[in-house]
């Protein structure tokens, strides 16, 4: 038999447990009011009571102990119910009045067993009845109350199947949500490593493509200075300096890009405007921005992707291009958002650098996203790029 796992979330039909466990201890209440208020009233009433106490104290696992509990173990299930049964046969046997606490039984076994237990248990619960009814208080019309028990058995069995079906739905349904959410979780876990893996190979590809270069490069240029002659050594000096400072230039870059900060207090505009500046003030390049639409949030990995295409974008331009102007157009649409970044400077042939780390960098980060990075730029007209990335509202589950 399959188990049922047991959700962190209460299902609908075990929110509404409460009204069987409620309307319970109101039959046995209300047997105990008419028992009592009966004429002649019974003999052995006081053995009532112990009964219908002891009757209640046996209900209250039902409380404590979850529906699936139960479900998952019948057979210990069925095994309790006989001593609630045992009790309940006492009190019919005291008096017919107590028949009325068949209200207590038939929602326990619809709720908390599978169905074909359930209908099997309802059978022997309702032919078990009908005998020792018959047995204590013999009587003419027997035929017509069999003929009522078995009424009152078709209908309870059609209502219990229904509900149980509701019951097996719910359940299935929760597993395949449990199971879906630890899907994603997995998936995620799977693209943050995957993430972690691609930055950790381009930040060896950009040590390699740049200061192992420039280490190089000054490592020459000093070799050769100490076996040049005195015209020269400064020549050699100056070269290794600037080698130097631009192996210096390019750690500070790769120190950067490590580091999405900028998110913590400000927004992707407020982000990529703070960078602009301070871009701006250190190459003496002229940036102006614009917004366009609704700003409102997107998810963190979009942010920080585009915030990662803005500064590989001004790296370029500002190693590449020698533009004086930038401009930054931020457009946010209805489902989609798109950032331009287009500069006044040298432009190139875009087919001819196809392989360019830097352009494949940005273009991997927005197809990551299932977005495009379009780049547009002639010889003398500048450079336009483009990323549009769908938007997508982020979810706290």
């Amino acid at each position: 038999m399959t188990k049922i796992q047991k959700s962190k979330t209460s299902d609908a039909w075990e929110q509404w447990d409460w009204v069987w466990h409620f309307s319970a201890y109101s039959f046995l209440i209300l047997n105990i009011i008419f028992v009592y208020n009966s004429e002649p009233r019974i003999i052995n009433f006081s053995f009532f009571l112990v009964l219908s106490v002891a009757l209640g104290l046996w209900y209250i696992p039902f409380i404590t102990i979850s529906n699936l509990r139960i479900w998952n173990n019948p057979k210990r299930g069925a095994l309790y119910l006989i001593l609630g049964w045992t009790i309940w046969g006492g009190l019919i046997s005291l008096t017919p009045d107590s028949l009325l606490l068949i209200g207590i039984f038939f929602p326990l076994i619809f709720s908390r067993f599978p169905i074909r237990w359930s209908i099997g248990i309802t059978i022997f619960q309702t032919l078990g009845l009908y005998v020792l009814y018959i047995m204590l208080y013999p009587t003419e019309n027997w035929f017509v109350i069999l003929m009522l028990i078995l009424g009152l058995l078709i209908i309870s069995t059609i209502i219990g199947t229904f509900i149980s079906s509701i019951i097996r739905q719910s359940t299935d349904r929760q597993r395949l949500i449990n199971e879906l959410t630890k899907s994603r979780a997995n998936l995620m876990k799977a693209e943050r490593e995957a993430g972690q893996l691609a930055e950790r190979q381009r930040i060896a590809r950009d040590i390699h493509d740049t200061l192992a270069q420039h280490f190089t490069s000054i490592i020459m240029h000093l070799s050769a200075a100490k076996h040049s002659n005195p015209e020269s050594v400064q020549s050699e000096v100056q070269q290794a300096e600037n080698a130097a400072r631009e192996g210096l230039n390019e750690i500070r870059r790769i120190v950067w890009d490590m580091q999405p900060e900028q998110f913590e207090k400000a927004s992707l505009v407020e982000a990529v405007e703070e960078l602009a500046a301070r871009w701006s003030a250190e190459n003496n390049i002229q940036v102006k921005m614009k917004v366009t639409g609704n700003p409102r949030p997107l998810a963190s990995s979009v942010e920080t992707a585009l915030l990662r295409i803005s500064q590989e974008a001004m790296h370029n331009i500002n190693k590449h291009a020698q533009a004086k102007n930038v401009n930054i157009t931020f457009s946010f649409m209805e489902d989609i958002f798109v950032m331009d970044i287009a500069d006044d400077g040298l432009g190139f042939e875009p087919s001819k650098i196809k392989n360019g780390f830097g352009m494949k960098t940005m273009r991997d980060r927005a197809e990551e996203l299932s977005g495009t990075l379009t780049i547009e730029s002639e010889r003398g007209t500048g450079t336009a790029i483009a990323v549009s990335i769908p938007i997508v509202e982020e979810n706290d589950d």
